[in-house]
């Protein structure tokens, strides 16, 4: 295999690397690479931009819906790859039992399962909410204010994004501001999965927080949460037709086009303070 090496004048920094340009100047763009999640012995290879690896990894499992709990884990460790062997990094994630057939084939499916690809084959949004348990209604309860709050506390948390401009951003938060899990990465999916795994390292309830996104949210970010139990999901952008309608079953709370001047709810109102 053919190796593409590094310019001299590269210079690593956490998530972003400096470059010289063509026109000689410099100029700090996001880290794209390679991860291998190594599942109980099943392997899927991944892009992501480094640092927060076991966050990242845990959080895909619970939204991918691979986990249903954090205490299903019984090991996880990060090996580092080697140049020299050309091996890539990678997550070993060993459970507590093997994975059920349904669950590998879920595995093994699960890089499919994007937007550019459909939903192999489910159209509706009750087929894909078809597992999961009823959200409670009304709770947690959100005020204007507090949406604003929580968009201020999103760009307070994107210093990568800050320094290159190329990487989406997510947080998870209570009802009170406090912010429980962060993520930043070139993948918009990645950045949700790296909070859900801090969240879920911490013991979090999920049904008591609030999602936040840097970019459009389509169904597979709502899925996501969804799976999880986060009852709301707020984006800076719009969502999309099948997330609305995912969000709606469900009866999530699905806020959309945040921004300094307002924001619009698309579906149940019920958790909106007054």
């Amino acid at each position: 295999m053919h190796r593409v090496t590094e310019p001299t004048d590269a210079q690593d920094h956490e998530g972003s690397r400096r470059h010289r340009l063509a026109d000689g100047a410099e100029d700090e763009l996001v880290r794209e690479e390679p991860l291998v999640l190594s599942v109980h012995g099943q392997e899927l290879l991944t892009m992501r931009t480094p640092g927060r690896d076991l966050d990242l990894a845990l959080g895909f499992l619970l939204g991918e819906g691979i986990l249903d709990a954090r205490q299903r884990v019984a090991s996880m460790r990060f090996v580092p790859g080697d140049p020299m062997r050309n091996t890539t990094d990678e997550v070993r994630v060993e459970l507590d039992e093997a994975p059920s057939q349904e669950v590998r084939g879920r595995l093994s499916r699960t890089h499919e399962i994007r937007s550019s690809c459909g939903v192999c084959g489910i159209a509706d949004a009750d087929s894909i909410l078809d597992s999961f348990p009823p959200l409670p209604p009304g709770t947690p309860r959100i005020s204007s204010n507090r949406v604003h709050a929580l968009l201020a506390a999103l760009r307070e948390r994107q210093p990568l994004f800050a320094r290159t401009g190329g990487c989406h951003g997510a947080i998870l938060a209570l009802a009170d501001g406090t912010v429980v899990g962060t993520g930043e990465d070139v993948g918009r999916h990645n950045a949700l999965d790296k909070a859900i795994g801090q969240a879920a390292n911490a013991d979090i309830d999920f049904s008591r927080c609030i999602a936040v996104v840097s970019g459009r949210l389509g169904y597979d970010l709502a899925v996501k949460c969804l799976r999880v139990r986060i009852p709301v999901l707020v984006s800076v952008s719009a969502p999309s037709s099948l997330a609305f309608q995912l969000c709606e079953a469900a009866g999530a709370t699905l806020i959309g086009f945040a921004r300094d001047a307002g924001f619009r709810v698309y579906t149940d109102q019920g958790r909106l303070a007054t």
